[in-house]
C-alpha cells in the first residue's frame, strides 16, 4: 500500500462540520428513520466489519429501526406530550433533524436535501486503546463508522465540507483517502465512512476492511455474544470484559501507590466474566434495555428462584425489591468486610457478638429469600421486609435477643416501648419510636408513622411500618402484588429469577405529585413526560449466561 500527503491549501469553512455534522445526525435519538431509512427497507445489518478484533467495546446504532422498530417506537412515543398521533412522529423528527442540520451549517445543508441520499442509518463506534490510554491519562481513540449506500456521494459531501480548509492534509491509504487536521481524521469507504480523532485509527479501520488485520466479526466469541442480540432493536453494545484485567491491575496499583501497600486483586481479576452484550429495542408500550453476561469458569454463581414473597405485599405497592439468598450474600459480604479489620478493631466487635449470642457475619444466617416493598397514600409512607427463613426457632430466637437489647434502651428513659399482639395465630411485637424527639419536632415531608412491627410466621420473618405486618397475616393473594396486572404483565415469564426491582411510578408519582411542585421549581414542565411513563421493571435471569431485562412500560 502506497502513501502521499499532500496539502489541500485551502480554506473556506471548518472541514471537521462534516464529522460534527454526521455525529449530530446519527446519535440524536429520532424518528427520523421512519420516513429517511425505513422507507427503504434495509434493516442489513453491516455489523463490526471494520472493527479490530482487539477493540474492547463496540457499540452500534440503528436509526433504520429494521423490523418494526419504526412502527414499535412511533406507538411507544404516543405516550408523551406532542406525539399523540404515531403517523406524524417521523414528519416531526424530519423537522427536528432538518433544523438541527441547518442551525449547524448556517443554512447551507438541509438533512433531507444532501445527507439522506447516501446514509443508511447505522451507526457503529469502537474503542482500541484503553489500557495504553489509561497508562498515559489521555482520552481514548474512539473509532466511527457510518454506513453509506452510496460512496460517490459520500465523497462529494466529505469533498464540500473540506473545500477551503487550509490546514487539512490528504493521505492515500488501502483504497481511500484519509483527511485530516491534526484534531481530526476522515475517510470514505465502500460501505463506510471512518471518522477518528487518530489518522492511525481510521487506517486500522481500513486495514479490516480490506482483510489485512482481523475482524471482529469473525470473532467467534463475537458471534456467539451477539447472537443474543434480536434482530429488531434500536441499539446494542459489545464489551470484551476479560480485556479489562489490565485496567483493574492498573487501578490497583495506583490504588497501592496511595495507601501504601500493595493492593492484590488478582482474584477479583480471575472471576471477570468474559463478555457482555446488550441491546435497546422498542414494542408498542414499552422501551427494554437487557443485557447478557457471559460468566468464567472462576465467575461467582448467583443465585436463581422462584417465591411467593410478592402475594405478602398489597397490589398498590408502588415500589418492589426482592433478591435471593440474602443471608448468604451478607454472611459473605460481612466476612470480607471483618477481613479487612485490625486485631484491635475485632476485638470492639466481640461484646456486640456476646450480645446477639452468634458472630457477626452469622446473624442473618437464617434468612433465604427477601424482599422489600413501600407506597406513600393518604395516610403517608409504609414500608415492608418480608423474608423466607429457614428455621422459625432460630428466627425467632435471633429476633428476640435484638428485642431484648432494645428493651433495655427502653428502660432507660428514651421513650421506646414494646407491645404484642396475636394475629392469625402469630405474635406481632411493635416497637414505638419517639419520632417528634428523633425529628427534633419538625416533622417530616410525609407522614412515617411511629411504628415499626415484626413477626416471624409459617416460614416467613415479617417486619414493616404502619399495618404491614398485621395486613400481610391476612392478606389475600387475590388482592395482592403477586396477582396485580401491572407487575404480572411487568414480570411476564421471569417468575422464576435471580431478583426483582419493580416500580408503579404513575401511582407514586400521583401521591408526590403536590410535594414534587413544591421542591423542582422545573416540574410544571417535567410532569406531563414523567407521568407518561406507568412502570419500570428490573429482572434477572441465570441460564448459560446471566441476564438482566429493564424495561420502562407507559400506558398503552
Amino acid at each position: 500500500m502506497s502513501t502521499a500527503a499532500v496539502s489541500t491549501g485551502r480554506r473556506r469553512a471548518p472541514w471537521r462540520w462534516a464529522v460534527a455534522l454526521l455525529a449530530t445526525v446519527l446519535l440524536v435519538v429520532s424518528g427520523s428513520g421512519l420516513v429517511a431509512f425505513a422507507q427503504s427497507g434495509s434493516g442489513a445489518n453491516r455489523g463490526p466489519a471494520f472493527v479490530t478484533e482487539s477493540s474492547a467495546i463496540y457499540v452500534v446504532g440503528r436509526l433504520d429501526m429494521p423490523n418494526g422498530q419504526a412502527e414499535a417506537l412511533a406507538e411507544f412515543m404516543t405516550a408523551f406530550p406532542g406525539f399523540a398521533d404515531s403517523a406524524s412522529f417521523g414528519l416531526k423528527a424530519d423537522e427536528l433533524i432538518d433544523g438541527l442540520v441547518e442551525q449547524a451549517t448556517g443554512g447551507a445543508l438541509t438533512f433531507s436535501g444532501e445527507l439522506e441520499s447516501f446514509l443508511t442509518g447505522e451507526i457503529g463506534l469502537t474503542l482500541t486503546n484503553l489500557a495504553e490510554t489509561a497508562m498515559s491519562g489521555d482520552d481514548p481513540d474512539i473509532l466511527v463508522g457510518i454506513a453509506i449506500s452510496d460512496r460517490a456521494a459520500a465523497e462529494s459531501f466529505i469533498e464540500l465540507m473540506t473545500v477551503g480548509a487550509s490546514d487539512a492534509t490528504e493521505e492515500a491509504y488501502a483504497g481511500a483517502t484519509i483527511v485530516s487536521d491534526g484534531d481530526m481524521a476522515v475517510a470514505v469507504h465502500d460501505e463506510w465512512i471512518l471518522a477518528s480523532q487518530s489518522a492511525d485509527q481510521v487506517k486500522t479501520g481500513l486495514d479490516v476492511l480490506a482483510d489485512d488485520a482481523p475482524s471482529l466479526a469473525d470473532n467467534e466469541q463475537f458471534q456467539t455474544a451477539w447472537a443474543r442480540v434480536p434482530d429488531a432493536h434500536l441499539a446494542a453494545v459489545y464489551m470484551n470484559l476479560s480485556s479489562y484485567g489490565s485496567l483493574i491491575d492498573l487501578g490497583a496499583a495506583a490504588a497501592g501507590s496511595q495507601l501504601g501497600a500493595p493492593v492484590s486483586i488478582e482474584d477479583l481479576i480471575e472471576q471477570l466474566p468474559i463478555d457482555m452484550t446488550a441491546y435497546l429495542a422498542a414494542a408498542p408500550d414499552r422501551l427494554t434495555l437487557e443485557a447478557f453476561i457471559t460468566p468464567s469458569e472462576q465467575t461467582p454463581p448467583l443465585a436463581m428462584g422462584e417465591s411467593d414473597l410478592a402475594s405478602l405485599f398489597p397490589a398498590d405497592t408502588q415500589l418492589y425489591v426482592e433478591t435471593r439468598e440474602i443471608g448468604a450474600t451478607l454472611e459473605m459480604a460481612l466476612a470480607g468486610l471483618l477481613d479487612t479489620l485490625d486485631e484491635e478493631q475485632v476485638a470492639q466487635m466481640a461484646p456486640i457478638e456476646a450480645m446477639l449470642g452468634v458472630p457477626l457475619t452469622s446473624f442473618l444466617d437464617f434468612v433465604s429469600d427477601a424482599s422489600v416493598g413501600a407506597a406513600i397514600n393518604s395516610d403517608g409512607l409504609w414500608v415492608g421486609i418480608a423474608a423466607e427463613v429457614t428455621d422459625d426457632a432460630t428466627a425467632t430466637s435471633r429476633l428476640e435477643r435484638v428485642l431484648s437489647l432494645i428493651r433495655l434502651v427502653g428502660s432507660q428513659g428514651s421513650g421506646i416501648s414494646i407491645d404484642e399482639a396475636t394475629v392469625e395465630g402469630s405474635t406481632v411485637t411493635t416497637i414505638t419510636l419517639p419520632i417528634d424527639d428523633i425529628t427534633g419536632g419538625g416533622g417530616m415531608p410525609v407522614d412515617v408513622g411511629d411504628t415499626i412491627s415484626l413477626t416471624v410466621a409459617n416460614g416467613t420473618l415479617l417486619i414493616g411500618t404502619a399495618d404491614f405486618v398485621t395486613d400481610a397475616l391476612l392478606q389475600d393473594s387475590v388482592d395482592s402484588l403477586a396477582l396485580s396486572p401491572g407487575y404480572v404483565d411487568a414480570l411476564g415469564a421471569d417468575t422464576a429469577n435471580a431478583g426483582v426491582l419493580y416500580a408503579n411510578i404513575s401511582a407514586l408519582l400521583t401521591e408526590v405529585d403536590p410535594l414534587l411542585g413544591l421542591m423542582i421549581p422545573e416540574w410544571a414542565d417535567i410532569q406531563p413526560y414523567a407521568t407518561a411513563v406507568d412502570r419500570f421493571i428490573a429482572v434477572g435471569n441465570i441460564d448459560d449466561v446471566i441476564s438482566t431485562r429493564m424495561s420502562v412500560i407507559v400506558d398503552s
